[in-house]
């Protein structure tokens, strides 16, 4: 077998869609560019929340920026404690991405709590905990309710006994056009299959502080990417409808949890509700600072493009690759940097493109200069009519945004970017600025 080639090597390290753990040699600890961590706040707060009381927190930010790295570190904060948390036992941590086995172009709540059921029973049954059982009689008897339910509307194919609201949510994902009965049916056992988990949640929990351990942690990722899309009654949203009108459900669950939400969320008219409901103002996890917010005069943030530079580097080092090996000069880099606006993903999809657009390295200014052009023909395309005007509006930085569907959207789908600096602070895609129609009156 012929060994792979370095322009392969760096291509293949800079795959966008790999979330990476903390251990992982291409990992960049962003936090002093963010100011802030939450996989280390998050920790502490569910460390020092009294037993027998339950922590229900929002991740929320842009798409892309880290929060699945970042649910991956508490994972590990929270399952090898450090000295410095003063010897806190572990927790048993559920981590679960709904992409994985539900569709986030059409989620609605009965699909997330047949799912939640389904994959806590799952790993509590392969955490093998001494002194109990996954499979208690109430959720069999639920399951053999639900199970008669929904024989009327759809044949279930040999579900799983020991696990079967698992099975039940991959017939959500894999019948589109079932699911309307599915819903209709889960949704008159609402509260008994809430109920029903919470049981399997408080018995394990005590089985868990029996054996030494602090209780269970569940993460539940994937939830930022459900599709933002306006519904017919013209008042609301798919977002709304799933975090803010169940939200006394989802903050239901007897055990600490952490949801990643949409960015636009937090700009709902209803974020209050959400705070009430969760008991946390929901403060979204920032974009890398690589220009300051002087509306008159933004200069470049050395520590953002500091870290920036650094996953190049990592990501070269890793493919055994020297960075000016895979750069035609020092400028190259940098503009590849700057045109992210501080989003990581954005890093790498430039720089999978740009390694696409030569033979061989070095990459050159050109290729750049190509790959940032292919994302914005891509904005052009996208972006609605409407939206322009109050696009334009944050080709400078702004202290305020408003929170209708428009400019929901826009924080959703990339058009503008969040940042923190002491307060937050919204400006343009950069890439944006590229299009003619950007400055068109």
């Amino acid at each position: 077998m012929s060994e792979v080639p370095p322009i392969a090597r760096l291509f293949r390290a800079c795959e966008p869609n790999e979330s990476l753990p903390p251990d992982d040699r291409r990992y960049v600890d962003f936090d002093q560019a963010r100011g802030d961590s939450p996989a280390r706040k998050y920790a502490r707060s569910l460390r020092l929340t009294a037993p027998g009381k339950h922590e229900i927190k929002l991740l929320a930010g842009h798409r892309g920026i880290g929060k699945t790295s970042e649910l991956r570190r508490l994972k590990q904060l929270l399952e090898h404690p450090s000295p410095a948390d003063d010897a806190d036992p572990p927790f048993q941590v559920i981590y679960f991405d709904v992409n994985d086995q539900l569709d986030i172009n059409d989620l609605d709540f009965p699909d997330l709590l047949v799912l939640i059921a389904g994959e806590v029973q799952r790993q509590l049954k392969d955490a093998e905990i001494r002194g109990f059982t996954a499979i208690p009689d109430y959720l069999k008897r639920l399951w053999d309710e639900v199970k008669e339910k929904l024989r009327a509307h759809v044949i279930l194919k040999e579900v799983e006994v020991d696990v079967p609201f698992g099975k039940l949510a991959l017939e959500f994902k894999n019948r589109p056009d079932s699911r309307k009965k599915l819903r209709a049916a889960i949704e008159e056992y609402n509260t008994s299959l809430l109920a029903a988990v919470n049981d399997l949640l408080t018995t394990a929990n005590v089985a868990l502080r029996n054996n030494g351990l602090s209780g269970i942690v569940v993460l539940i990722d994937g939830l930022d990417k459900v599709i933002f899309r306006p519904l017919d009654d013209g008042h609301s949203n798919t977002h709304v409808r799933l975090f803010c009108d169940r939200a006394e459900q989802l903050a239901g669950l007897k055990a600490h949890t952490v949801y990643t939400v949409p960015i636009s969320l937090v700009y709902t008219p209803r974020a209050a509700q959400l705070a009430q409901t969760f008991g946390m103002h929901t403060q979204p996890m920032p974009m890398i600072c690589l220009r300051g917010a002087n509306k008159a005069e933004p200069t470049i943030s050395n520590i953002g493009m500091k870290k920036m530079r650094e996953m190049l580097e990592k990501r070269c080092a890793f493919a055994g690759v020297e960075m000016k090996q895979a750069f035609d000069t020092e400028d190259t880099a940098h503009y590849l940097c700057l045109k992210t606006g501080g989003h990581p993903r954005h890093l790498m999809m430039f720089m999978q493109a740009a390694i696409n657009a030569v033979d061989q390295f070095p990459i050159t200014r050109t290729a750049a200069e190509k790959a940032v052009r292919n994302y914005a023909n891509s904005l052009l395309r996208e972006i609605p009519n409407n939206f322009w005007p109050a696009l334009r509006k944050f080709d400078t930085p702004q202290t305020d945004i408003e929170n209708d569907d428009v400019h929901q959207q826009m924080l959703f789908y990339l058009h503008v970017f969040e940042y923190m600096n002491g307060e937050p602070w919204y400006e343009v895609n950069p890439v944006i600025r590229d299009l003619h129609k950007f400055h068109q009156p």
